[in-house]
């Protein structure tokens, strides 16, 4: 960026204050200019712009001293110049001295400063870069702090001002009418909490350190899953997380090991019987197995049609697997080691958890699974507004 006065090249610390002049002088020497305004006739014409002698001397010598070099001489433009050159200082070798010349009416006798800054030019000028200022914030903020900006006014209006119905009461009925209004203003208030509640980010995650209550199976899980010397628990016949049985729209998320022939997990698990199933199964074993990715769906306890596919990553014997799905209405994508695999339709089942399995002959280790729902900048700012004594839908 470049000075619009004398087309030099702007210091940092001016584009970032300013963004159009190298110092105040130019400015002001621009707008004096644009106004079409006569110069005074006791300012001094620099490359810094006009200023006012005492200014100019306090300038260049200060200029001087910065640079450890002599102070030249300050010629006024009524004063013929000597034959001697005097040492070009320019304007953006200078910040510091040029930081530091500022026009104030001491210094300049005739008000031109005080002129400038009560022009319509100057007034425009600082309205225009304030509003540069705000428009530049607003851009670089982030996104959730736009988001909740936006919206945090909307919550605040309807928490503080619910709208209240208008009811025509007699004096003899208006101790009754009261309570009444008093309940009628309670449940709506209520609604109101309960919809921010059930609009709230929620978390479900599982470490299986705790022990396996919270997965339900058709068999007793302390004899048909168990865990390993390292705490990983080896998932036997399908067994569905309870927290997530009720929810539609989530990502879901495990770290995982195949120890032998494959690995499987369950999502949108309606109960035991209606699940989507995904499965790594090894097709050739070795030091660098080849693993596909088999899918299918489980409607009434009956597997349908398998879609298989190669995983299009490098995998090892001994490698853990970090898989997510993201179930958004009867759309699915499924990631392994934050690469999509595959991506998929399917409307038949609406709402499930998710949960793990591994059939005979299989052998696999879990180290912990997440799923999130409504996680995104409107769910943080309801699970922050959210009161703790309201159940929501989730």
């Amino acid at each position: 960026m470049k000075c619009r006065y004398c087309d030099n090249t702007l210091p940092a610390l001016r584009r970032l204050t300013d963004g159009e002049f190298c110092c105040d002088e130019h400015r002001s020497a621009f707008e004096w200019e644009a106004s079409g305004a006569p110069q005074p006739p006791n300012l001094v014409q620099s490359e810094f712009g006009p200023i006012a002698p005492s200014v100019a001397s306090h300038a260049h010598a200060e200029s001087a001293s910065a640079f450890d070099l002599p102070a030249p001489p300050i010629h006024s433009a009524a004063v013929p110049m000597e034959s001697e050159s005097i040492p070009e200082v320019e304007c953006q070798e200078s910040p510091v001295a040029r930081d530091r010349i500022e026009l104030s009416p001491e210094e300049v006798s005739d008000g031109y400063g005080e002129q400038v800054a009560a022009s319509p030019v100057g007034l425009v000028t600082r309205i225009v870069h304030s509003w540069r200022w705000l428009a530049s914030a607003w851009k670089n903020a982030p996104f959730e702090l736009k988001v909740v900006t936006l919206l945090l006014p909307v919550l605040l209006a309807v928490a503080i001002a619910p709208s209240r119905p208008r009811l025509s009461v007699s004096p003899v009925t208006a101790p009754a009418a009261k309570n009444k209004v008093r309940r009628m203003l309670a449940q709506k208030w209520k609604v109101v909490q309960q919809n921010i509640s059930g609009r709230a980010a929620v978390v479900f995650s599982d470490d299986f350190r705790s022990g396996l209550d919270a997965w339900n199976s058709h068999s007793k899980l302390t004899s048909t899953w168990s865990y390993d010397a390292s705490g990983f628990v080896e998932p036997g016949p399908l067994a569905i997380f309870k927290p997530t049985t009720d929810l539609t729209d989530y990502r879901f998320e495990y770290l995982g090991e195949i120890d032998r022939k494959a690995m499987g997990f369950a999502f949108r698990a309606k109960n035991l019987d209606n699940y989507y199933a995904v499965k790594f199964v090894i097709v050739q074993p070795g030091p660098l197995p080849t693993v596909h990715m088999v899918r299918y769906a489980v409607i009434n306890g009956k597997a349908g049609p398998r879609v298989e596919k190669p995983l299009p990553i490098t995998a090892r014997a001994d490698m853990f697997y970090r898989v997510s799905v993201d179930a958004h209405g009867g759309d699915f994508t499924l990631l392994v080691q934050d690469q999509v695999v595959d991506f998929w339709s399917d409307n038949r089942l609406r709402r499930g958890g998710v949960g793990f399995f591994c059939d005979r002959g299989e052998r696999a280790r879990l180290r912990w699974v997440e799923v999130t729902h409504q996680y995104d900048a409107l769910g943080k700012l309801c699970a922050f507004l959210a009161p703790y004594d309201i159940e929501g839908s989730n």
